[in-house]
């Protein structure tokens, strides 16, 4: 599944849609012309499914993604992702002894 959000170039003020309604629409919508350069675009049954099977994949990694990190250069590259280290629960268990 492609995240990046789009940045959708509306004319008006749209009040009782949110930006993510009109993306999500814009991503698994079908489209059809209307004329004039304009297009229709609704969720149909299929599109439907298809942002609910992505939605399932998005809820099934989201406790890992909990523990991971990343590092970019720039806010644009991207130079390591991996899990981050738990030092508490390293540590938990082990006595020290002192002098």
């Amino acid at each position: 599944m492609d995240l990046n959000l789009l940045q959708p170039n509306i004319s008006q003020q749209i009040s009782s849609v949110e930006h993510l309604q009109v993306e999500l629409l814009m991503l698994y919508g079908d489209s059809c012309d209307i004329g004039e350069g304009k297009h229709y675009t609704s969720l149909t049954r299929r599109g439907l499914k298809r942002l609910m099977k992505d939605m399932r994949h998005v809820q099934q990694h989201l406790q890992s993604l909990r523990s991971t990190y990343l590092i970019d250069a720039d806010g644009a590259t991207v130079l390591t992702v991996g899990h981050k280290y738990d030092h508490v629960a390293a540590n938990r268990g082990i006595s020290r002894a002192s002098y």
